[in-house]
């Protein structure tokens, strides 16, 4: 009878056994490992690329900062040269203004008219004539107020004037003396703002 001894062969199997658990561990384990390595490397990656998006947009809003910095200053400076713009009308109005109001004084008296005496202060005139009758008073008021050189015109007395030698109370004894009073605008805006202009905030009328 012939006996094999069989531990040998055993044993091998039993070696090839935990070889190949130990393969799987380690397969196991790398793979496990990849598991975890790959998501780490792809967001590193991921993260970088962010970082470098967000160096970029730092660059952007720094030059943006620039140019809206620039952007203040020429509108500053807009500003600046429309306000001495206005300045500079505003000397103009005043310079040839009294000689637009004479113009306008005198275009508005209508016939059987005379002035005796135009008296101004801080923009505020009194206007004293002689007329006819309230009818051409009346006339004058009127056409006064249409102009844009003078504002809330009102009559302020208004009187019979006896011509010397003769009673007041006789027909067609004298004038009617009249005293007006009218506020003057020298920019002839008729007492309205004038218009702003770039940049400038609307301001009343300047006397």
């Amino acid at each position: 009878m012939i006996r094999v001894n069989l531990l040998p062969l055993k044993e091998t199997q039993r070696a090839v056994g935990q070889r190949q658990q130990i393969s799987v561990a380690l397969l196991s384990l790398s793979v496990a490992l990849l598991l975890m390595v790959v998501p780490f490397v792809m967001q590193g990656r991921k993260l970088s690329q962010l970082d470098d998006r967000v160096a970029t947009l730092q660059q952007e809003i720094i030059q943006l900062n620039e140019q809206t910095k620039e952007a203040r200053d020429l509108d500053k400076k807009k500003k600046e040269l429309a306000a001495k713009l206005k300045v500079i009308d505003d000397l103009n109005q005043k310079r040839v203004g009294p000689l637009h109001v004479m113009e306008a004084l005198s275009t508005a008296a209508p016939e059987k008219l005379w002035l005796v005496e135009f008296a101004e202060s801080r923009a505020l005139a009194t206007i004293t004539g002689l007329a006819l009758d309230n009818q051409t008073i009346a006339t004058f008021l009127r056409q006064l107020g249409a102009s844009p050189y003078f504002v809330k015109v009102d009559l302020d007395e208004a009187a019979q004037q006896a011509q010397p030698n003769r009673p007041a109370e006789s027909p067609g004894s004298g004038f009617k003396r009249f005293i007006i009073k009218a506020g003057i605008d020298y920019f002839g805006h008729g007492g309205k703002p004038s218009a702003p202009t770039d940049g400038a905030a609307p301001e009343g009328p300047k006397k």
